[in-house]
């Protein structure tokens, strides 16, 4: 299991940094933990990368 944290300083940059990670198709999401103190915001992701299967 992996971690990323994502901080942005508005919501637009936060919500773009977060979509562009969570759409990447080779990993798998296993928990989001979001936070909001006053000046930015966070996310940590909790995620694993996905095995590809050779054939």
């Amino acid at each position: 299991m992996k971690a990323k944290t994502i901080v942005g300083w508005s919501d637009e940059s936060f919500d773009k940094k977060l979509n562009e990670f969570m759409s990447d198709p080779n990993i798998e999401i296993v928990d989001v933990k979001f936070t909001n103190p006053i000046f930015y915001y966070s996310a940590l992701i909790l995620y694993r990368d996905k095995i590809t299967e050779v054939e």
